[in-house]
């Protein structure tokens, strides 16, 4: 019996910082883009975010992407 897992859908996230809190610390915001390319490569979709960060008045901190997997027995 073996498992074989297919990308169904992904999700790009922004991980944004918006500004420090009163201790200095961090105040962390996400953006998430559904629907992209299942298929679309990791350096594809790292240059993506790096677009649309460009266009956020908040600074970029880390990039996911998030993939929803099906899993099916064969």
């Amino acid at each position: 019996m073996t498992v074989i897992k297919t990308i169904v859908a992904a999700t790009l996230q922004l991980q944004l910082q918006k500004g420090l809190d009163a201790e200095g610390n961090p105040v962390l915001g996400k953006m998430s883009y559904r629907n992209i390319q299942a298929a679309a490569g990791e350096q594809a979709v790292y240059d993506t975010a790096l677009v649309l960060a460009g266009l956020q008045q908040h600074t970029l901190q880390d990039v996911y992407r998030i993939n929803t997997n099906q899993l099916v027995v064969q």
